[in-house]
């Protein structure tokens, strides 16, 4: 029979003495002794990891402004200024060599245009019969069949469809009684993209057109100066057409006549006296890095000189972002690690060395000079006795920012530095026999194919020993995923496989025709070294705090163990605890009930002894 531990019953039997009070009073002595201390522990566990993210934090922001301030992209921003005409914008990408520029635009690049005579809908049909005609533009041709239900809007489509949107055609509303006209032109600009009309007169597989045809939209044409019968790309037999010029046409026709709003042309214009043509006005190739957009034609004896340089746009505020960011992590440090003597309080992480030391270390830097003789204070920052950085004097560090920029960029900025490897082969190739094989470079497998008897073109003969060479170097720098390899053969005649950016280079293949190619299987390893700038120190110590290894993040794994142990612990206690008390109420009820029965035993005895007595009298 189960015991009943129900506070309402526990010490009836007994007075009150093996009580839930008492119980209570015991477990609460044995808590306070065993799990407040597991509690605090916790507790200040929490307070820690809480304060130490707020300090990574701090530290990472000021990580990201030192690294802004000692990485390249910095100091490879450029900015172009421009003056004269400014008949060309110029905009510049980061990295792109100093330069001057002269420019001056002699002929913009523009479209092939033509308009239609005035319709008074969208909808008016265009043509009486079933027609077909030919639209050519970039050396292709294309052919547009028409019938006489084909409505204006119908026929724009029907173009839009048939040139693979090389030619644009849409209703434009240009108002008045009859306010619709076709526009026809070429979707890019350039010479190469002159659209030409021509007439279908022989055709198996569609509709046919005369030289007049077009006339339904206003367009009138004689034929091209030519010889002979033409063929379109289809093989119809057509007539390639020349619109006429306006003044020769009969005054009824000039009245409805469509026109030519602009002729398809190269841009063309002079870069530091250079003749430079180019089918847009938006010019990407001519200087890697620079994009040019020709706004207009210049004048005689104008110009647009431009002028690329360093931009130190955003530097100035980089060094405040970069103060300021010190300065929180400073203050926040000092907060967390103070003691105060009179009052015996203490920051969170006093007297623990991983926080207590980022203030030693970073000072230690920041007050440090240059191999060169350089500090802080020579660009007008120095630090205050409190440990915290100022700007104390603004105009100073602009200055240097303007006009010393290397000065500035040596101290704060570092540079990545390539130790590149070279695989050599050992003998020259034998173009006696055919290459055939399989070599793989960095995990790339490359199939190699090269017959005895090779020769580029297929022209057939014994084999050309260069077009052999060029075919194995397109092999390997073509190879898809290889990157930062280059392939060469030199003087001997033995290959050369070089790496760039500090690549590595392994070979790997069957070792019969690595021998042919002069190769073994083996790895180099190249090296990538960052190096200079005085603040690349500061850099590698924050690394050393944050970092994937560094002391704060293994700190921080720490705390985390510790407040798993801790929880694990306390969770433990807490069970026996009240394991314990458990079993002790049970055993206590127990005895509670063995006294009760005791205790009426003993009351009927004592009944019986004076009912005795009583009795006697």
């Amino acid at each position: 029979m189960a015991i009943n531990t129900e506070k309402s019953q526990l010490g009836v039997g007994s007075g009150n003495i093996l009580s839930w009070d008492t119980i209570d009073k015991l477990k609460e002595a044995d808590t306070k002794a065993l799990i407040k201390p597991l509690e605090t522990e916790i507790q200040s566990n929490l307070t820690k990891q809480k304060d130490l993210t707020a300090i990574t934090t701090l530290l990472s922001t000021f990580k990201s402004n030192v690294s802004n301030l000692t990485g390249d992209s910095t100091y490879l921003k450029r900015e172009a200024t421009t003056s004269g005409s400014s008949s060309v914008s110029v905009s510049v990408s980061s990295g792109v060599a100093e330069q001057e520029l002269n420019l001056s635009v002699e002929q913009l690049a523009s479209q092939d245009s033509f308009q239609s005579k005035k319709f008074s809908s969208r909808t008016d049909s265009v043509f009486s019969t079933d027609v077909s005609f030919g639209i050519s533009i970039g050396g292709k041709d294309y052919v547009i069949n028409a019938d006489s239900t084909t409505t204006l809007e119908q026929l724009a489509e029907k173009i839009n469809e048939s040139t693979d949107k090389k030619v644009q055609a849409k209703i434009l509303n240009v108002g008045g009684d009859e306010p619709f006209r076709l526009i026809i032109q070429s979707a890019e600009t350039g010479e190469a993209n002159k659209i030409g009309f021509y007439s279908i007169t022989n055709s198996s597989s569609s509709n046919t057109s005369s030289d007049s045809t077009l006339e339904a939209l206003g367009f009138y044409f004689e034929k091209s100066a030519s010889t002979g019968t033409e063929k379109d790309s289809y093989g119809n037999e057509i007539n390639r057409l020349t619109l006429k010029d306006p003044s020769t046409l009969q005054p009824d026709q000039q009245q409805k006549a469509g026109s030519q709003i602009s002729k398809a042309q190269d841009a063309k214009f002079k870069y530091n006296g250079i003749d430079i043509t180019r089918s847009s006005n938006k010019v990407e190739d001519l200087i890697l890095g620079v994009s040019l957009t020709l706004n207009k034609v210049d004048k005689a004896g104008e110009s647009t000189n431009s002028s690329i340089k360093q931009s130190t746009e955003g530097i100035l505020e980089d060094i405040k972002a970069m103060v300021d960011s010190f300065n929180s992590l400073m203050n926040n440090v000092n907060e967390a690690t103070k003691y105060d003597s009179e009052t015996g309080l203490a920051g969170t992480f006093q007297g623990v060395r991983e926080i207590t030391s980022i203030s030693s270390e970073l000072n230690k830097i920041v007050n440090g000079v240059s191999k060169d003789g350089k500090s802080l204070a020579s660009f007008g920052i120095t630090v205050t006795k409190d440990g915290l950085l100022t700007i104390e004097d603004s105009t100073k560090l602009n200055d240097m920012i303007t006009t010393k920029f290397d000065e500035f960029k040596s101290f704060f900025s570092s540079e990545t530095k390539f130790i590149n490897v070279t695989a050599r082969g050992d003998k020259k190739v034998d173009w006696g026999d055919e290459i055939k094989g399989k070599l793989t470079i960095n995990g790339v497998e490359i199939d190699i194919n090269i017959p005895k008897d090779y020769t580029a073109g297929g022209t057939g003969g014994t084999g050309n020993e260069k077009d052999k060479k060029n075919a194995l170097l397109k092999a390997i720098t073509n190879a898809k995923n290889l990157s930062d390899i280059s392939a060469s053969f030199d003087k001997d005649g033995k290959l050369i496989l070089k790496g760039s950016g500090g690549t590595n280079i392994e070979i790997k293949g069957d070792s019969a025709f690595l021998e042919k190619l002069g190769l073994k299987e083996q790895k180099l390893e190249g090296k990538t070294e960052v190096v200079g700038g005085f603040f690349k120190g500061l850099n590698d110590t924050l690394n050393g705090l944050i970092g994937t290894n560094g002391t704060l993040t293994k700190y921080e794994e720490s705390l985390t163990s510790s407040h798993k142990s801790l929880t694990e612990s306390k969770e433990k206690r807490q069970k026996e605890l009240d394991t314990k008390y458990t079993t002790m109420a049970e055993k206590w009820s127990q005895y509670d009930t063995i006294i009760a029965k005791l205790e009426s035993q003993m009351n009927t005895v004592n009944s019986m002894i004076e009912a005795a007595a009583n009795a006697n009298k």
